[in-house]
């Protein structure tokens, strides 16, 4: 527990966009939090809703004092995310999605967290893992797997729960609690990446200015992520430009590891007219056994076909999305910005 003297004030920011379905789960586990009610506020920046999500909100603003609604016309979850910022009124921000439900102890170890590793006078944030709500969907059963391994998730805290707190390389804002202040010094959140990847370019810019993000293993959300292959393709694409985007902006920070889905992509192209780029086809007999380990692993053997699936399809959309993304006018823009810097 924390001590009294040593509660944070905290502003909980939550950026929505036509949420009808899940925007009270999420603002009833905010409001229910075993943290002093006293010590933070709820924000809510909409991005222009047209399903009903307004009218849900200003139930709740007319239930709950703490509880409070800014419409931004302009689409974009950056600037969403920069206007919560900016009208926060306390020292530490924290953001989670509005298809998320918290626990009522989130809060209370997020701050407990910031107090663990404040030592270290540039800690900007602390966060936790992002999982999907368990019997939600039959998707999620595969998807929990999926995103467990590194196949997955390649060691990101999104999706990944660790079971120790670490020093990390990014934190997404699905889950996190910044220093107001840290945020500030970088500019807060780079509207050119609109609604991708807005919050890796963060931790890119708060580590190039000697700060340090901290995992906490005890303060995982529930977050009712893409249910079906087919939304969860349709975003895998979208987050692949937004990988582009980001090497474009932060090449010395580029993992040579998320290369690998687009050379997949251009392996299977190029196998058209070269053969020796059939080299590919190792890829799934690969996939295959580590579907078949993971699985036994999970206890879930008979899901192995499924995860198998997965992890081909995330790939090769991811890879698309990649190329794609490369070529997009906004990767030029991102790149000459970082030139400019």
């Amino acid at each position: 527990m924390i001590r009294e003297k040593e509660k944070l004030m905290v502003s909980i920011v939550v950026v929505c966009f036509n949420e009808k379905e899940n925007i009270s789960a999420c603002l009833s586990s905010l409001v229910q939090q075993k943290y002093p009610k006293e010590k933070y506020e709820i924000l809510c920046v909409d991005n222009g809703s047209d399903d009903g999500t307004l009218s849900l909100i200003k139930e709740f603003c007319l239930k709950n004092d703490r509880v409070s609604l800014i419409v931004n016309p302009v689409r974009g979850i950056a600037g969403s995310r920069n206007i919560g910022l900016q009208n926060s009124r306390f020292d530490f921000v924290a953001f989670i999605d509005a298809d998320c439900v918290a626990p009522a102890d989130w809060l209370e170890n997020m701050v407990a967290g910031y107090f663990k590793y404040e030592v270290n006078t540039r800690l900007a944030a602390v966060g936790g893992a992002n999982i999907p709500p368990q019997a939600a969907h039959p998707f999620y059963d595969v998807l929990r797997i999926f995103l467990n391994s590194y196949l997955g998730s390649h060691g990101s805290v999104q999706g990944k729960n660790y079971s120790a707190d670490k020093i990390v390389t990014h934190l997404p804002t699905v889950n996190v609690m910044y220093h107001k202040h840290s945020l500030l010094s970088i500019g807060g959140f780079d509207i050119k990446f609109g609604n991708i990847g807005e919050d890796q370019d963060v931790s890119y810019r708060l580590a190039d200015n000697g700060y340090r993000l901290y995992y906490l293993a005890n303060t995982e959300i529930f977050h009712k992520l893409r249910a079906g292959y087919q939304a969860w393709f349709k975003n895998m694409f979208v987050y692949g430009k937004g990988r582009s985007w980001l090497m474009c902006k932060h090449p010395k920070h580029l993992k040579p590891v998320l290369l690998l889905p687009m050379i997949l992509v251009g392996l299977h192209l190029a196998a058209i007219i070269f053969w020796p780029a059939m080299i590919f086809i190792l890829y799934y007999p690969l996939i295959f056994i580590v579907s078949v380990l993971e699985c036994r692993k999970a206890g879930q053997p008979e899901l192995f076909v499924k995860l198998s699936v997965l992890y081909i399809g995330t790939h090769l959309l991811y890879g698309l999305g990649q190329w794609y993304g490369l070529f997009k006018p906004r990767c030029l823009a991102l790149f000459c910005s970082e030139r400019e810097v």
